[in-house]
């Protein structure tokens, strides 16, 4: 039985739709729950909701963005095109974390501070594995 080839196009699409999903609907979820957002001692789990949902949608990106360019090149081009471009986006959230962060300093006391935190270093490990992947190649 062959798998089905619309259903593996898909998969990818859906998990970065679900990831986003879930990382925008935490946020307002962490800020009803309070304080500490991240402390030692305590980790909002709405944050660390925002956390797996941010995940889920950066590692979906590259396989969404190479599966949407489809037939128009080989797979090796289209490969260089979404790890290119997904590290374009990653930049992007970096920048977004740091808008976030900054005003606060980056203080895990607060949702801005917490959650810039946890966006740029999400953002930051995906650019670090794309620099590994540009070094090693």
């Amino acid at each position: 039985m062959q798998p089905d080839p619309s259903r593996s196009v898909r998969a990818p699409a859906l998990a970065l739709t679900i990831g986003a999903g879930v990382a925008i609907a935490s946020v307002p979820l962490a800020g009803l729950a309070g304080e500490p957002y991240l402390s030692v001692s305590h980790v909002n789990f709405w944050v660390v909701t925002y956390a797996a949902g941010l995940f889920a949608a950066l590692f979906a990106t590259p396989f969404a963005l190479h599966r949407g360019l489809g037939g128009l090149l080989e797979a090796d081009a289209r490969w260089e095109r979404a790890l290119l471009a997904w590290g374009g986006i990653s930049i992007g959230v970096l920048a977004v974390g740091l808008l976030m962060g900054l005003p606060s300093g980056f203080d895990s006391e607060s949702l801005p501070g917490s959650l810039g935190l946890v966006t740029a270093a999400e953002a930051v490990l995906v650019i670090g594995t794309l620099v590994v992947w540009l070094l090693s190649g």
